[in-house]
């Protein structure tokens, strides 16, 4: 099994891991601007697209886009968010190619997060 590590973010991890150069791990992403490294604070709606926009750019930046992505995992400050967040969320994927995915909250995220999400996705081919 090859494996390719590459680090985006500052943290004792990798920020996106690919299996035998098919399969992309990613770490949880935030609401941060990936060319400054500031975080984006706001309503859940702003920073669900800052996130979302972020994993665009990394899909795109290794080989992949959002009709690759296989599972989402979102985590929520409150879960009650969870309707906002899906209103931007939707934007963000072909209605008939949603990824698999699992949704809960109640959880204190780094640096006063409202949104964390991590994904599995495979290379556009």
């Amino acid at each position: 099994m090859a494996m390719e590590y590459y680090k985006i973010t500052e943290g004792p991890y990798s920020d996106v891991v690919v299996v035998d150069g098919d399969f992309m791990y990613l770490s949880g992403l935030i609401s941060e601007d990936l060319e400054t490294g500031n975080q984006v604070i706001g309503d859940i709606t702003t920073e669900t697209r800052q996130t979302l926009n972020n994993l665009e750019k990394i899909l795109k930046d290794h080989g992949s886009d959002m009709e690759h992505v296989v599972r989402v995992e979102v985590i929520l400050h409150d879960f009650a968010d969870r309707f906002d967040m899906n209103e931007e969320y939707v934007k963000h994927f072909h209605p008939d190619k949603m990824p698999a995915r699992v949704c809960f909250g109640g959880v204190d995220l780094a640096g006063g997060c409202k949104i964390e999400i991590m994904v599995i996705a495979r290379k556009a081919k």
